[in-house]
C-alpha cells in the first residue's frame, strides 16, 4: 500500500465513522489544508498546484454552503452562506491576482470558523455529559437541542453524499 493510498483509506474511515458535526469539522479542516497547500504552491511558484488547491477549497466551501439548513435557522444560515461566498470569491481573486496576502486572509477566516466549530462541539459534549452521563453524549445532545428536527446533520446541516475528496 502506498502512502497516498493509506492516507485515502484513513480519511475514508474517518469520514465513515464521523457524526454530522464531525463531518463539518472535517470539511473545515480540509478547506484550511487546501488553502495552506495553495500558499505553499504559491511560494514554490507552482501555478497549477495553487489553482488545484484553490479549486479544492472553493468546492469544499460550496459543499458547506449547500448543506446549510435554512428551514431551521435562516438568519445564521444567511450569514454563513454570505461568509462562504466571500471566501470563495476571495480565494479565486487570490489565485487570479497571485496574492499570498489574500490567501492568508482566507486561511485566517477559515481557521476562525474551525476554532469556533470545535469549541461548539466541545461545549455540546460537556453539556451532554452534564445532562445525561448514563446515555452518552450523542443521546443527550439530541435531547437538549430544541432546533434538532430529528434529521441527520443536526439543526443547520443536512448530510448529502458528495464525490469530492479532501
Amino acid at each position: 500500500m502506498t502512502p497516498r493510498d493509506a492516507k485515502r483509506e484513513y480519511i475514508a474511515n474517518r469520514v465513515a465513522a464521523a457524526t454530522p458535526m464531525e463531518l463539518t469539522q472535517l470539511l473545515y479542516e480540509g478547506t484550511a489544508q487546501a488553502v495552506r497547500d495553495a500558499i505553499a504552491a504559491h511560494r514554490a511558484g507552482d501555478i497549477l498546484a495553487r489553482g488545484n488547491c484553490v479549486t479544492r477549497a472553493v468546492e469544499i466551501l460550496g459543499e458547506l454552503r449547500f448543506s446549510l439548513r435554512r428551514d431551521v435557522a435562516p438568519q445564521y444560515c444567511d450569514t454563513l452562506s454570505g461568509l462562504y461566498g466571500y471566501l470563495q470569491t476571495r480565494l479565486i481573486q487570490a489565485h487570479a491576482q497571485k496574492s499570498e496576502s489574500m490567501l492568508e486572509e482566507a486561511l485566517r477566516l477559515i481557521e476562525t470558523l474551525l476554532e469556533g466549530w470545535t469549541g461548539a462541539m466541545q461545549n455540546l459534549g460537556a453539556l451532554a455529559t452534564a445532562v445525561s452521563p448514563a446515555f452518552g453524549a450523542e443521546a443527550a445532545i439530541s435531547e437538549s437541542n430544541p432546533y434538532d428536527s430529528g434529521t441527520p446533520g443536526g439543526p443547520l446541516l443536512q448530510t448529502v453524499p458528495r464525490s469530492w475528496e479532501f
